[in-house]
């Protein structure tokens, strides 16, 4: 039984077009049909809103009698006769053949009136009977001709018998009907551009590090690029590992011989010598440091919570005081945002440490806009060449190259700062000041409530 009941479905899914064009064809040419079965569906059937029905059948009947009456009188009769028999709900006039008007093609919407009136009035059906609509307001005039045996005409009007709204009401009816498939074919597009939107989400995580795999469904397009997509992120993700653990193998064996050396250095007579060989084992012992605490940041990532970012920047501050450094601070007393604490934190005390080695001192604000807060690290030291600032948060790129790396350091600075600005959902940029030094801003998100 279920075997029967899934076969039916099976077949509706092989029907269902593979691919994205195929599918948005697809809604477009359903909604497109709908809608005109629907349109011609009322338009067939506008004719049917009669007011009163008894009162269209009373005048059928009528207009029978006086068609057989008129066309039983002698030709000089007629005319007059049509006028005794008209009447406030039926009007009647007669014309000779010589005065006959030409008779237009009866309106399509008139066909089932003229069909009712002749199955319930035979002799209606063999007089040429032609039905047309007229008047305005509230109610529509029915009015129509018949030809007699002699081809002289009979022109009737039967006043204020259809609704004049008839129109109007297949508008708005047709209206609705346009409406809702169109909120039905938004629904089914939304759907296919569900996988979409999962895929642009995902692809801005690509080498970030956390990521988890697109779901390969959808249009066969879809489902190829999202094999792709995961493909290239599983490809992207062991290479990074591989030169993470392969660098950091490197870092930490060197602390070995690192050490041999510092205690051969001991034994070393020459204490000039002796100096300037601890002097490179402290430079590269800080290299390694540098190194291994660069690709530990790789591979961790702090989870987010609610921080206060005013407090933090205020205990940098603090902290660089009690040192005897000159720091200041001007911004908001309490900041809470949703942030990894210790990064954000160790990102701050990087850039506050930068100031006051190159400056000497450091100045700290903070300026609010609808949806970021602005974080500026200014300086008044000698700031960077304009051609050098593209350059400096890229790993192990130094200013200058002839500087001693115990006074320049490794390079790595700004560009754990990048990292963790941008793992914070934010942004980083360095600048020059009109008036000499150097600006570090730091623009976050207010409203942020996820890792990116």
């Amino acid at each position: 039984m279920q075997q029967d009941s899934a076969a039916p479905r099976e077949r509706l899914i092989r029907l269902w077009p593979r691919g994205l064009m195929g599918r948005v064809l697809f809604v477009l040419l359903a909604s497109i049909g709908i809608v005109f079965v629907a349109s011609w569906t009322l338009y067939e059937h506008a004719e049917a809103y009669i007011e009163d029905s008894d009162r269209f059948d009373l005048i059928g009947e009528r207009l029978a009698t006086d068609v057989r009456v008129i066309n039983g009188a002698p030709a000089n009769t007629r005319a007059m006769l049509s006028t005794m028999l008209s009447t406030d709900d039926l009007r009647i006039n007669w014309r000779p053949a010589t005065a006959v008007h030409e008779v237009h093609q009866e309106p399509k919407g008139m066909n089932q009136l003229h069909a009712r009136l002749v199955k319930a009035n035979p002799i209606l059906g063999h007089s040429a009977l032609q039905l047309y609509t007229g008047g305005a307001g509230r109610w529509t005039d029915i009015g129509g001709t018949v030809e007699l045996n002699d081809r002289s005409q009979i022109s009737f009007t039967a006043p204020d018998i259809l609704r004049s709204h008839v129109v109007t009401q297949g508008l708005a009816t047709a209206a609705i009907v346009t409406l809702a498939v169109l909120f039905v074919a938004a629904m089914l597009v939304h759907a296919l551009s569900l996988p979409l939107r999962a895929l642009a989400t995902v692809a801005d995580t690509i080498g970030a590090g956390d990521w988890e795999p697109i779901a390969e469904k959808g249009p066969k397009e879809v489902r190829r690029l999202a094999h792709a997509i995961n493909a290239m992120q599983t490809r992207i993700t062991h290479l990074i590992e591989d030169r993470t653990e392969a660098l950091a193998a490197v870092s930490h064996d060197l602390r070995t011989p690192l050490a041999r050396l510092r205690l051969r250095a001991g034994f070393i007579g020459d204490a000039e010598a002796q100096d300037a060989i601890e002097a490179d084992i402290d430079e590269m012992e800080a290299m390694v440091d540098g190194v291994l605490a660069y690709l530990s940041g790789e591979k961790e990532r702090e989870a987010i919570r609610s921080t206060d970012l005013a407090a933090i920047l205020m205990t940098i501050m603090d902290n660089a005081t009690d040192r005897g450094d000159t720091v200041t601070y001007e911004g908001p007393d309490r900041l809470p945002l949703v942030l990894p604490s210790l990064a954000i934190k160790r990102v701050f005390t990087n850039l506050v440490e930068n100031a006051l080695h190159y400056a000497g001192s450091a100045a700290i604000s903070v300026h609010l806009t609808t949806d970021h807060v602005i974080v500026n690290i200014d300086d008044d030291g000698p700031g960077i060449p304009e051609s050098e600032i593209s350059r400096v948060t890229t790993p192990f790129y130094r200013v200058e190259s002839s500087r001693s790396r115990r006074t320049g350091g490794l390079g790595l600075g700004l560009a754990i700062v990048t990292r963790e600005v941008e793992r914070a959902g934010g942004t980083f940029s360095l600048c020059n000041r009109p008036g000499g030094g150097l600006r570090a801003q730091v623009m976050l998100s207010l409203h942020r409530t996820s890792i990116p």
